[in-house]
């Protein structure tokens, strides 16, 4: 599940980087064709000199205030997680989209400050046309950088982004994407069993004279991680264990999710779980 996990988050950063480089260059190819054919505006020099200067500083001070803003937030999900730890897969997926889109405006940040200062430094060049060119492809640059913030802005604000990471992992770990309506009662009951059995003989292996499963609770230890314990104490083998986490994380997700609607096969999938679980612990 790790890996099915990370791969996910892999591809999403792909998809998200070739989504950006093809409009930058899609903008950029258009402005280019745009000043040879038809241009719009011409400035002069006072103009080129104060408009990217401006724009250098102006970038520079929101990176600044993002990256502030950032690390409040990513503070404020860990410590969610912290609260609950059924929250712990969704917001390491939010953490990585959010990191992502750091990464990208750091990126283009720093490209963009750049670009300003070699039209700033070649303002004086002889060769007007390059220096045109490369005012048009700054300023496209300038603005895909503006609008990658403005969409990082929008996606921390919005009040629902722990909902739409939640489906987003439940269409992952999902068995069957049909979604024929199965039993949520069933697959809770399931789960909470299973649940009940991690947390009596994961915390056994953690911790000395635990004597009841109240205070083995208020241990408040993540179940991915007592499923890992279980597996390095060798009483699960490595396939139970990576059952066990994509099941933690689908039910998570479904309970955090806008949708409480699963399939039959997931259903039935948690019921072969906990009777596997029982079978290697040796639980009647």
């Amino acid at each position: 599940m790790d890996t099915y996990l990370d791969n996910f988050k892999k591809l999403l950063i792909e998809k998200n980087s070739i989504v950006i480089i093809t409009v930058w260059l899609i903008m950029s190819i258009l402005s280019i064709l745009l000043y040879h054919f038809y241009p719009i505006f011409s400035l002069n020099e006072n103009q080129i000199l104060y408009i990217f200067s401006a724009a250098s500083q102006v970038i520079a001070a929101i990176y600044g205030l993002i990256i502030t803003g950032y690390i409040f937030l990513r503070n404020e999900l860990d410590r969610k997680a912290e609260k609950d730890e059924t929250y712990e897969e969704i917001i390491s997926l939010l953490k990585t989209e959010y990191f992502y889109s750091i990464i990208s405006i750091t990126i283009t940040a720093f490209i963009s400050i750049l670009m300003c200062f070699l039209v700033i430094a070649d303002e004086n060049n002889q060769s007007l046309t390059f220096l045109n060119y490369l005012i048009n492809v700054t300023i496209i640059t300038i603005v895909i950088t503006l609008l990658i913030i403005f969409l990082f802005v929008i996606k921390i604000l919005n009040p629902n982004s722990l909902e739409i990471a939640s489906d987003k992992l439940k269409e992952i770990t999902s068995r069957d994407k049909k979604n024929d309506k199965g039993s949520l009662e069933t697959f809770l009951q399931t789960y909470n069993t299973i649940e009940y059995i991690l947390d009596k003989y994961g915390t056994d292996l953690m911790f000395n004279n635990i004597d009841s499963i109240q205070i083995a609770r208020s241990k408040r230890v993540a179940k991915t991680k007592l499923a890992d314990v279980l597996y390095k104490g060798e009483k699960i083998d490595y396939e139970l264990r990576n059952s066990l986490i994509e099941l933690i994380t689908f039910r998570n997700s479904l309970i955090h999710g806008s949708d409480l609607t699963l399939s039959i096969r997931d259903v039935e999938i948690a019921q072969e779980i906990l009777n596997n679980l029982k079978a290697s612990l040796s639980v009647k």
